[in-house]
């Protein structure tokens, strides 16, 4: 019987993690204006309001802006979110379920 040769090969690799800066931080969210995009999934309006709600009057957030995208399986229209982007200070996003 003849010997056959195996090589082993080691599946893990290491992970490649993007780099990531981020918006700068607001010192406070006193006076600013909140952008709020709902992703159409049930339920995220739900929570979504309730958290505008909360932003309003803990934080005294000033406006709040909505965008509702058509569906979350698409993305949000870019000319929308750089409307949306342009009007205010800062963005949430919330998916539903």
């Amino acid at each position: 019987m003849a010997q056959s040769e195996h090589v082993l090969v080691n599946p893990v690799t290491q992970p490649i993690v993007a780099p990531f800066d981020g918006a700068p931080r607001l010192a406070s969210l006193a006076g600013t204006r909140l952008g709020i995009i709902d992703d159409s999934k049930r339920n995220a309006d739900v929570l979504l309001e309730e958290l505008s709600e909360v932003l309003r009057t803990r934080y005294e957030i000033t406006e709040i802006k909505w965008h509702r995208k058509p569906s979350a399986s698409r993305p949000a229209d870019p000319t929308a979110l750089k409307e949306l982007t342009e009007q205010v200070d800062s963005v949430i996003i919330a998916i539903g379920d």
